[in-house]
């Protein structure tokens, strides 16, 4: 059979996905038996344990000739190396130095067996097939009788592969798993290349350059980042006509005081004496802004900013009506008293568990008799004596005593007032308090209009918007425009000197 011309050649046997894929050199090729045999053969990639392998036509899926027999003689032979370990370890490596015309036992040999026997194996049982021509000089099988073959060939050929030193290829890869992990990490050191120098590369790419050629060949392209919406939205409709001016409330000399305030926005308000706001709200009540319109938008203004205080939403709703706000409005018979009494009636609409303290007086106004019979309407608790104030913790405290006129700090009242307030700790309020200090430790301090000139003590400022037309500012002598803007109550900050020369 040495006459075939296919002995020699370098093949590649595909047998399916179960027998896998062997490469190597055709010693024989039989006809009868419908078999080829190869030598040097590789499984999957690994290198066999038996010498020569013999395959059954009916395995092969394809079959690719890789080289002639004239140019498998320039190739390298290949030899397997046993190392030294003890058998339990399992370590093979490989040695791919040429091994042309090396005698063993009286005969050249390309491998070296891992059993130490030339004997050869067959894998499968054979079939009549011309390997020549591609076809079969029998009938054709039934697909039945096909499996049926394949199956026992399959079978048959496993053991027939078999011997007592042999490895299963389970085996032989875990032999060769070693060998790879020895062939990786025993690389010498100065293989490494050396560090890799990123800015040195990132110098030699010109990004503009780059970019510009791009924009230059997609021309017709619009960017998305370019494309202008239709439609602006409300906060970004916005166009600024000239410089914006800052300073658009004068007040007269004679009626100016010392201290200057800045809203959020960096408008300026100017402080004001308490005789032109006096003035102010004479002019106001000329024209039909009387004492009950404006309590009443004192009141409003000021509980919508202890609503807030409180918590707002997350406090006041449904979910949580088991922890309702409580709230203790101390109120004087004054005309601050009736703008606390008026707030409390807001807040006890709203939920808030409100408890009034005004004190028995025979000098209390009409306006404040009035209120008085519309709270009554709300269901909320009224007190005039200080032992019936809560002994429990309050929410809030807002703070209606202090009255820019007559003061009550010699009656008996308003000192155990002043010491209920400091032992509860609640945040207290005052709406519009006197300018000289307070006696009753303030956190907010809300004022009318226009600010007076708080003391230090007052807290944080915030400012009411009344609603008095500028007409009637004007007649008063002060050039108004209103700093709220989209609020009816603002927070003011104390102007420093520094925005006082920039401005």
């Amino acid at each position: 059979m040495s006459s075939d011309p296919w002995v020699g050649c370098v093949v590649s046997i595909d047998c399916g996905d179960v027998l896998g894929t062997y490469q190597g050199h055709v010693s024989t090729v039989n006809k009868g038996e419908q078999t080829i045999s190869v030598t040097k053969a590789f499984r999957n990639g690994i290198l066999c344990n038996n010498p020569v392998i013999t395959i059954s036509a009916m395995d092969i899926k394809d079959l690719k000739i890789i080289k002639t027999p004239v140019e498998a003689t320039d190739l390298p032979e290949i030899r397997k190396i046993r190392s030294d370990t003890p058998p339990n370890k399992k370590d093979a490596s490989y040695d791919t130095t040429p091994l042309k015309n090396k005698k063993e036992n009286g005969r050249t040999s390309g491998y070296h067996s891992s059993n130490g026997h030339g004997n050869q194996s067959r894998a499968t049982p054979t079939r009549e097939i011309d390997i020549h021509n591609g076809y079969s000089p029998r009938s054709t099988p039934t697909k039945d009788q096909e499996g049926l073959f394949r199956r026992r060939a399959s079978s048959e050929s496993v053991a027939r592969g078999r011997n007592k030193s042999s490895s299963t290829p389970k085996k032989i890869e875990r032999q060769h798993r070693y060998s790879v992990r020895d062939d990786c990490f025993s690389a010498p050191l100065d293989t490494f290349m050396d560090d890799f120098d990123f800015e040195k590369n990132l110098a030699l790419f010109d990004k503009d350059a780059v970019f510009e050629e791009i924009e230059k060949t997609n021309v017709g392209i619009v960017k998305a980042g370019d494309k202008k919406p239709q439609k602006y939205r409300c906060d970004e409709n916005v166009l600024q006509s000239g410089p914006v001016i800052y300073r658009q409330i004068k007040v007269p000399s004679g009626g100016k005081s010392e201290k200057e305030y800045v809203t959020d926005s960096g408008l300026v308000v100017p402080s004001i004496t308490y005789k032109l706001r006096s003035k102010l709200f004479e002019t106001a009540a000329k024209y039909g802004f009387h004492v009950e319109r404006q309590m009443e938008t004192v009141g409003l203004s000021a509980s919508e900013m202890v609503l807030q205080l409180l918590g707002g939403s997350n406090r006041l709703n449904p979910k949580n009506a088991h922890q309702q706000p409580t709230v203790v409005v101390l109120c004087g018979p004054h005309i601050q008293g009736a703008q606390g009494v008026n707030c409390g009636r807001h807040l006890a609409n709203h939920n808030a568990n409100v408890t009034l303290f005004v004190p028995n007086s025979i000098n209390a106004i009409p306006c404040l008799s009035e209120e008085l019979k519309l709270f009554d309407l709300t269901g909320g608790k009224k007190i005039s004596s200080t032992n019936d104030l809560p002994a429990t913790p309050v929410d809030f405290i807002i703070n209606c005593l202090d009255n820019h006129e007559n003061k009550d700090l010699s009656q008996p009242w308003y000192s155990a007032i002043v010491e209920w307030t400091s032992q509860k700790k609640a945040p207290v309020l005052s709406i519009d308090q006197p300018s000289d200090e307070a006696v009753i430790q303030t956190k907010w301090s809300l004022c009318l209009g226009l600010p007076l000139n708080l003391h230090e003590k007052c807290g944080k400022v915030y400012l009411c918007d009344l609603g008095f037309p500028k007409a009637i500012y004007k007649e008063a002598g002060v050039r108004y425009v209103a700093p709220f803007g989209h609020k009816f109550v603002i927070p003011l900050h104390v102007r420093s000197d520094e925005e006082s020369t920039c401005r």
